[in-house]
C-alpha cells in the first residue's frame, strides 16, 4: 500500500508539473503568435510607408532636374540669340550640363548612381552660374532663398 500511495503521490506530482508546463508553454506560444503577428505588421506598414517616402523623394528629385534643364533651356536659347552673351568656358560648361542632363537616368529610380550623378549635376550648375556671375541655386518651392526675407 505505501508503494502505491507513492506512486500515486509521484502520478499527482506529475499531473501539476505537467499543468505548469503546460501553462509556460502556452505563454511562450502566445508570444511567438505575437511576435510573428507583428513582424507581418510591420513590415506591411513598412512597406506602405517606404513607398510613400519613395514617392515624395522622386517628385523632389523630379522637380529639381526640371528646374536644371529649365536653366539649360533659357541658357541655349541665350547662346543661340547671342553667342558672346557668356564666356566661352560658360558656354562650354552650357553643353557638357546639356550632356548631363540627357544622361540622368530619370527613368530608373532604381539606378544606384543617381545619387552621384544629381551631386555632379549640381555641381556643374554652380560651376556655370559662377562663371556667369550670378549666385543663384535651386531652393524648393516654399523655401525662401537664403539672404531674402520680406
Amino acid at each position: 500500500a505505501p508503494r502505491r500511495r507513492a506512486r500515486t503521490r509521484d502520478r499527482e506530482m506529475a499531473d501539476v508539473a505537467d499543468a505548469f508546463d503546460a501553462a509556460l508553454n502556452l505563454e511562450e506560444a502566445h508570444l511567438d503568435e505575437g511576435w510573428e503577428d507583428g513582424l507581418r505588421d510591420g513590415e506591411k506598414l513598412g512597406s506602405v510607408e517606404g513607398r510613400q517616402v519613395g514617392f515624395a523623394k522622386g517628385f523632389e528629385v523630379g522637380q529639381e532636374m526640371g528646374f536644371y534643364a529649365g536653366c539649360h533651356a533659357v541658357w541655349t536659347k541665350c547662346v543661340t540669340c547671342d553667342p558672346d552673351c557668356f564666356g566661352e568656358r560658360a558656354r562650354r560648361s552650357i553643353d557638357a550640363f546639356g550632356e548631363m542632363l540627357g544622361t540622368f537616368p530619370i527613368h530608373d529610380p532604381l539606378n544606384e548612381e543617381i545619387l552621384e550623378i544629381l551631386n555632379a549635376v549640381r555641381g556643374k550648375f554652380k560651376t556655370i552660374v559662377s562663371l556667369m556671375g550670378m549666385h543663384k541655386e535651386y531652393a524648393q518651392v516654399g523655401e525662401e532663398p537664403a539672404g531674402m526675407s520680406f
